[in-house]
């Protein structure tokens, strides 16, 4: 495993790793403020370093670890909240990574989703999930058929009026934003009975 950095960059990032690391009480602190499989997390991934970077001495494993926890530290949610076993199975992994390799790969995983978690129509999306299903498909369908509809009453009108109906356009991106919505939320449900399935 490869990173590309500066001797500047890895001197400053073990820097703060060693002050952060000298002082027990900080990765305490950091770990009273996460979930088990947070902490669990942390402590697979120091020992999957211990057991697989330290006797090659891999400089470039050493940041990759240092950096983890240093994120973790600043950011805790980025911390993967879920059985290691059960991420890794919803994961494609390229070129046979060994563990600790595995686990970087979870971390970006994880941090990309807590991203696009934060994004309004993700929101959202995770809100309505919580709906019944039999709620939220008729939901969809209909704003999927209202968007349709609304797009013809445009079309049409503006072929034989030759004017825009502002009504129309406005439906038509108010229902296209709530499909996309319960859209969302019907793949989070999807995707939610399956991870409780597989686990």
């Amino acid at each position: 495993m490869k990173v590309i950095v500066s001797e500047k960059t890895r001197e400053k990032i073990n820097s703060e790793y060693t002050r952060f690391m000298a002082d027990p009480n900080n990765l305490a602190r950091l770990k009273m403020k996460l979930t088990l499989n947070q902490r669990v997390f942390i402590e697979s991934l120091q020992e999957s370093y211990r057991m697989q970077a330290e006797n090659s001495k891999d400089k470039d494993k050493l940041l990759l670890l240092q950096e983890a926890i240093l994120t973790f530290n600043a950011r805790p949610e980025l911390v993967p909240n879920a059985p290691i076993d059960l991420m890794k199975k919803n994961v494609t992994f390229k070129d046979s990574p060994d563990d600790f390799e595995q686990m970087i790969v979870l971390i970006k995983v994880w941090k990309t989703s807590v991203d696009r978690s934060k994004k309004p129509i993700n929101r959202l999306g995770v809100f309505f999930a919580k709906w019944p299903k039999y709620v939220l498909y008729p939901i969809f369908v209909s704003t999927l058929i209202t968007v349709f509809l609304n797009i013809l009453n445009l079309l049409t009108t503006y072929y034989i009026y030759s004017t825009v109906d502002i009504g129309s356009i406005v439906l038509v991106l108010g229902a296209t934003f709530m499909s996309t919505v319960i859209g969302r939320a019907i793949y989070f449900r999807i995707l939610a009975i399956n991870m409780i399935k597989a686990n």
